[in-house]
């Protein structure tokens, strides 16, 4: 991956985009539109995606705030053209609004095309999943990112459960189109464990120097759906979003991926990291008190993987700013989770400095810029 030649400041590491309503018309196969997400209303006339196999649509209010206070926000009855703003989902509008936020560049994640992979999956059949990730992937490339590509970082979705060899296809097509990253969004097989069949997909993307995000979980397990929870604790969910992170972590520490393919790099998406040092902490006691009975051939302790493998992206999370060092300097990436309601926008720049209260500057640099940087090759 080549230097963009431009200087950063602040980067988010994890933004999002919000799939325009014409996204699937314009960009599937003809033959797949009556399977495709589809705009319909929500119950209170708002725009809302009907995904395949779905009962009813899902709204998308929380996941396009743009400037508007806690109080404002709300889920249904936001429209299109209206009271969604057009940076969601046009690269144009997005660099000013990044201007605006004092944002010189963001990696981009998905909205929609991740909701049709954590409920869908395994629903409908796997070929039109795959052409509406592609879709989807060919839509962010060729369109949203395309305006300012050193700025607007497309990372590409590998379709779920596509089997390993043409997970690697599909990375491989990304690098060719010069993307620095891909999103994984199953184990490249698409087994539900993590199997040695699966090291073509990671000495890939060691060789061709691409990072692998894994955004909260993978769809094997997100398919499964949240667990009953009261109606009055329903919007809280979100609070524990690392949850699914510490077994993906674990399966690839200790079946040694990473002492096969020493160069591979993995991110850990809208995690936050406060909880990571205790994790860490008792990985490596595991680790200790079981290796010998265990039969463990792992080259170094838990968190030295962690250290030498995975960055970790966080909102808001001051906790894991003050426990920085016990997590790796190296190991960290703000973000602004633009648009979804996670957001500071416009006021990203109050945020960092909130949570980077006596935090030595080149510290500071590292997590709000250098680290995603040099991940993505943006700079040497």
């Amino acid at each position: 991956m080549r230097p963009t030649g431009r200087a950063y400041h602040v980067i988010s590491g994890d933004s999002h985009v919000v799939e325009p309503p014409d996204l699937w018309t314009r960009w599937l196969e003809r033959k797949h539109h009556d399977q495709a997400p589809r705009l319909a209303k929500d119950d209170q006339g708002g725009d809302a995606w009907l995904l395949p196999g779905a009962a009813a649509p899902g709204p998308i209010g929380l996941v396009c705030v743009v400037g508007q206070r806690p109080e404002q926000m709300r889920w249904p009855g936001m429209r299109y053209g209206h009271d969604i703003d057009p940076s969601c989902h046009d690269g144009k509008a997005r660099l000013k609004a990044l201007d605006v936020d004092g944002v010189d560049a963001e990696i981009e994640y998905p909205t929609i095309a991740m909701r049709l992979i954590a409920q869908c999956t395994g629903k409908i059949p796997l070929d039109v999943e795959e052409a509406c990730i592609r879709a989807y992937n060919r839509w962010l490339i060729e369109e949203f990112c395309a305006p300012d590509p050193a700025r607007l970082i497309a990372l590409p979705v590998i379709p779920p459960k596509i089997g390993v060899e043409r997970s690697v296809a599909e990375l491989g097509d990304a690098v060719k189109k010069g993307c620095r990253g891909v999103i994984l969004t199953s184990w490249p097989t698409g087994g539900d464990t993590l199997s040695r069949a699966d090291d073509a997909f990671w000495a890939a993307a060691q060789e061709a120097r691409v990072p692998v995000s894994i955004h909260i979980s993978l769809a094997g397990r997100a398919s499964r759906g949240p667990q009953p929870m009261a109606a009055e604790a329903q919007w809280a969910v979100g609070a524990d979003t690392f949850s699914g992170l510490p077994p993906i972590m674990t399966e690839l520490m200790f079946t040694g991926t990473f002492d096969r393919f020493p160069a591979l790099k993995v991110l850990a998406v809208e995690t936050g990291a406060g909880w990571i040092p205790f994790f860490l902490e008792m990985l490596d006691d595991r680790y200790w008190r079981n290796r010998v009975w265990g039969k463990s051939s792992l080259k170094k302790i838990p968190s030295q993987y962690w250290r030498d493998h995975w960055l970790a992206t966080f909102i808001v999370d001051r906790i894991g700013v003050q426990v920085r060092h016990a997590v790796g300097i190296d190991n960290l990436a703000w973000s602004t989770d633009f648009p979804h309601h996670g957001n500071d926008w416009p006021f990203s720049r109050r945020t960092i400095e909130e949570h980077f209260t006596d935090v030595p500057a080149e510290e500071r640099e590292k997590i709000v810029c250098t680290n995603a940087a040099r991940l993505y090759g943006l700079i040497a």
